[in-house]
């Protein structure tokens, strides 16, 4: 379980180093859900057909079979209640929209082993071991920590040596303008977007540096998809995608 633990947090980590946040935690559960299923039908069911086999064949079972099945059935078990978080998280930007989002994600498998050892415990008839619920409450008290706690800034006001090719781009004034006008109300030192109180992913968008640091970012969330604005809230239009995507390019 240790392992499995241990490799469930670097994928999580691995994933935010290729994903946004969201679609790290999506595909996080994704991965989970597929070890599940990979101990359903490539362990527990093979050696449930084996067992019956050899009791209707008069043959004693072997006890390891039953075991590795009941080991794999154990971590399924444990795994439910994460899994169920990390593919609704879609709905709960609080815990993928930071910087420590992988950490938060293997917090949550901790939550949900503490849970699920509670209930286990109370229904084998071994007591209600309530301290698993005081250490879930700490757990939960950290998530919500790492959810607002703020992080110095990447990027200062000068444009870095890298960067320059995309600022003395001949369309860049125009795409400063659009995402100035379409995204900075959100990745802003001070976002003026109603409820939003720190720039998500503390990703800024305020300035020619951070425009130009994050250009990549805005040309595949912005210019080849419509990932952001998420719902287009300030309704980007086809235009002015069109021009990101003509302005990293031509760069590239």
């Amino acid at each position: 379980m240790l392992v499995l633990f241990v490799a469930l947090v670097a994928m999580g980590w691995g994933y935010t180093q290729v994903f946004t946040g969201r679609a790290a935690f999506l595909h996080l559960g994704a991965f989970t859900a597929t070890i599940m299923s990979a101990n359903v039908f490539f362990i527990i069911i093979p050696n449930q057909r084996k067992v019956v086999a050899d009791l209707v064949g008069g043959r004693p079972p072997d006890p390891a079979l039953g075991k590795q099945a009941k080991q794999r059935s154990l971590h399924n078990n444990y795994l439910t209640l994460p899994v169920l978080f990390l593919m609704l998280s879609n709905h709960y930007p609080l815990a993928f929209g930071t910087a420590y989002n992988w950490i938060i994600a293997a917090l949550v498998f901790l939550i949900g082993v503490l849970i699920r050892h509670y209930f286990n415990s109370m229904h084998a008839g071994k007591g209600k071991p309530h301290w698993t619920f005081a250490a879930a409450t700490v757990l939960f008290i950290v998530i919500v920590w790492l959810s607002t706690v703020p992080r110095t800034p990447t990027g200062e006001s000068a444009v870095s040596a890298g960067d320059q090719k995309f600022v003395a781009a001949e369309n860049f004034t125009a795409v400063r303008d659009t995402v100035l006008g379409r995204c900075s109300m959100c990745h802003a030192a001070e976002p003026a977007w109603e409820g939003i109180r720190r720039a998500p992913k503390d990703v800024r968008l305020d300035t020619d540096a951070h425009i130009a640091a994050h250009a990549r970012e805005i040309y595949l969330q912005a210019g080849r998809s419509h990932a952001m604005p998420p719902g287009n809230v300030t309704q980007i239009a086809p235009e002015e995608r069109a021009l990101i995507v003509a302005w990293f390019e031509g760069v590239r």
